[in-house]
C-alpha cells in the first residue's frame, strides 16, 4: 500500500515547526511523500535535508490541494476529531492501494469533509495532528518502528544511555542497516 499525506493550511511562519513534525512522522512512519497546500522554503529545505541525512525517498511538494484531492486516485482519508473512529474503518483502509491522508494545520474547509471519502477520528479530543497521523500510519501500515534506509548517512546504534550516533564512512559505522 502506498500513503501519502496532504497537510492542509500551513500557515508560513507560524506552523513552520509542527509542520515540519507532520511531515518527519510521515516519512518516520512509512508515507512516500507530502503535498503542502502552500511553499515553505524553510520547512521544505528541512525535510529534504533530513531524507538526505537519513535516507529514504520520501518527497515534499507544493500543489493546489483543491485540485489535487479531487484528481487522487485513490482512497481519501481526513483525518479530523468529528469523523468515526478509525477503528470501524481500518479493515477497508487495509484494502486500498493507494491512500491520501488529509491534515489540517488550522480549521479545514468544509469541503474537504465531502472531497475525502473517509472523515475519521483517533479519538474525538482535542489533540496534535501528529499524533493523530502517528497513530493512522501506525495502524494501516503496522509500522515497525525501526525502519531502516539503505542510502542514509546517519544511523542512531540504539543504547540505554546517551546518544551514540555514526556517520557512513566512520569506523564505528554499522554496514548491516
Amino acid at each position: 500500500m502506498e500513503v501519502y499525506v496532504l497537510r492542509l493550511g500551513h500557515r508560513i511562519g507560524r506552523d513552520r515547526r509542527i509542520s515540519t513534525h507532520v511531515a518527519l512522522t510521515a516519512r518516520a512512519f512509512g508515507a512516500k511523500g507530502i503535498y503542502f497546500d502552500c511553499y515553505d522554503e524553510k520547512v521544505f529545505s528541512s525535510v529534504r535535508k533530513v531524507v538526505e541525512n537519513w535516507g529514504g525517498d520520501f518527497f515534499i511538494e507544493a500543489v493546489n490541494w483543491k485540485k489535487f484531492l479531487k484528481e487522487f486516485d485513490g482512497l481519501k482519508v481526513h483525518l479530523t476529531m468529528y469523523g468515526i473512529s478509525l477503528m470501524k474503518k481500518i479493515d477497508e483502509i487495509k484494502k486500498a492501494s493507494k491512500v491520501l491522508v488529509v491534515v489540517g494545520a488550522e480549521k479545514v474547509p468544509g469541503e474537504v469533509y465531502h472531497m475525502c471519502d473517509l472523515n475519521l477520528s483517533v479519538g474525538n479530543q482535542p489533540h496534535s495532528e501528529v499524533a493523530a497521523l502517528a497513530v493512522f500510519l501506525e495502524k494501516v501500515l503496522e509500522v515497525v518502528f525501526d525502519l531502516k534506509f539503505e542510502d542514509a548517512k546517519i544511523k542512531v546504534i540504539p543504547s540505554e544511555r546517551g546518544k551514540n550516533v555514526v556517520r557512513k564512512g566512520e569506523k564505528i559505522f554499522d554496514p548491516t542497516f
